[in-house]
């Protein structure tokens, strides 16, 4: 009964989302457009960006070089409410360890030897949100060019 009562109060507190989230349809509503390999590549190889996670606040910084290798070191963690965020746990894990990482077709193409994700990046002035395949639409990054 404990279980159940705790369930029902966590899926009842949860804060709802579903106005401020973003997506790709709003994404493109508002102009932006999709990047192309070679507008990627300018901005992420060899260069470093700011990664941030638009729900769990994380924020990383990332170095990606020519043979694909990606640096990644956290500069801020997720938030403590992460913990019982419902979306947060229901979503697909953002990969680390060895990830390999590669453009093609408009699109970033990375993978942990397990799991490979695709990502779109869109663009609108010095704004830039991806967009992961697994993410149903909804986007759940901005990447910021570091100034180095």
């Amino acid at each position: 009964m404990k279980i159940i009562f705790l369930t029902i109060f966590v899926l009842f507190t949860q804060p709802t989302t579903a106005d401020e989230k973003l997506t790709l349809n709003k994404l493109v509503e508002n102009k932006y457009h999709l990047m192309t390999s070679n507008e990627i590549s300018e901005i992420l190889i060899d260069k470093t960006v700011i990664l941030k996670d638009l729900l769990s606040e994380a924020v990383y910084e990332i170095s990606i070089n020519k043979e694909g290798k990606i640096d990644k070191k956290i500069i801020k963690e997720k938030t403590p409410k992460m913990l019982t965020n419902i979306e947060y746990h229901s979503r697909a894990d953002m990969l680390s360890g060895s990830i390999k990482f590669s453009i093609g077709g408009n699109k970033i193409i990375s993978t942990d030897g397990v799991r490979t994700y695709m990502s779109s990046l869109y663009k609108k002035g010095n704004k830039i949100f991806g967009v992961r395949d697994i993410d149903h639409d909804i986007v759940n990054f901005e990447i910021i060019s570091k100034k180095e």
